[in-house]
This record gives C-alpha cells, structure tokens and sequence, in this order.
C-alpha cells in the first residue's frame, strides 16, 4: 500500500535542440536582412520622388490589384471555366496481380491455325519497316504494345517445339 503513495520524480522537461535554435536563429536573421535590404533599395530608388507621386503611384497600384482582384472573383461566378490542371486517369495494367511466372512451353498447346496467323503477323510487321509509312505505323504499334513481337516469337518457339516431339 506504501507505493501508491510513493513519491515520483518529476521527468525533466526536454529543451530544445541548440543546433535547431541555431538553424531557427539563423534562418530569422536572413529574413531580417532581406527586409532591410529591400527597404533600403526602395528608398534609394524613391527618395528623388515628391510625396505627390508617391501618393499617385500607391492608388494606382491600390487599383491595379483591386481591379485583378474583382476581375478573379467575376471569373469565378461568370460560370466559363478554364482548368489549369487537367485530370487523366491512371491505367491499371492487367498484370498487376499475377505472380510474374510465364507459362511452360508445355503447359501451352498451339494449333497450326494458330501458328500460320502468328506467321502472317510477323511478316506483316517486317513489311511495315519497308516503306516509310510503315515505318510510323510501325513506330507507333510497338510503344503502344511492348513485348508484342517477343510474345509472337515466344508462340512461334512454342510450336517449334511441340512438332519436334
């Protein structure tokens, strides 16, 4: 019973880190110089100016935003609406839950119809590279479709090595 009413020692508060009050310190008198800066070289380049234009170049920059400012929020409620971003939704390839094992040349059986199509394809994709237009139909086949000529190939080994069984 004598332990609950033990007394406990208090935790000592953890100060700050001194290399982060450095940082923060240094980061606050940077800002401060940059002030300054700013403030000596507008009044270097306005001290020639009277308080006159002074005063006219403050209304006019005062309307300048005002004006911007009011032309945004007429925007806003005008209902024409110009997106700066524009939202293209992510393709999910088909794959992506497969466990990345291709199937055995054995597991597969190809018939000759099958063979004899994939032969055409492949005589057609090499006729494409034989003129320029094929050249670009060519061109914009494979990066829409990569792997599509190892795939014809891979069916082609296939079948190679089911008829020499």
């Amino acid at each position: 019973m004598a332990y609950l009413f033990k007394r406990r020692k208090k935790t000592e508060v953890t100060k700050p880190d001194e290399d982060h009050d450095r940082v923060l310190k240094q980061i606050v008198s940077a800002c401060l110089r940059l002030q300054t800066g700013w403030a000596l070289w507008m009044g270097k380049r306005t001290q020639h100016l009277s308080r006159r234009t002074l005063l006219l170049l403050l209304v006019a920059f005062i309307g300048f935003a005002g004006g911007y400012s009011i032309y945004l929020i007429g925007q806003s409620f005008s209902g024409i609406q110009t997106n700066a971003f524009s939202v293209t939704p992510i393709k999910k390839p088909g794959f992506v839950r497969q466990t990345g094992e291709t199937a055995s040349p054995t597991d597969m059986n190809i018939d000759k119809p099958d063979y004899q199509r994939i032969v055409r394809f492949r005589g057609y994709m090499d006729s494409l590279t034989r003129s320029p237009a094929g050249k670009a139909v060519y061109d914009s086949i494979l990066p829409s479709r990569p792997g599509l000529l190892d795939s014809a190939r891979f069916i082609e080994e296939i079948y190679q090595s089911q008829t020499k069984k």
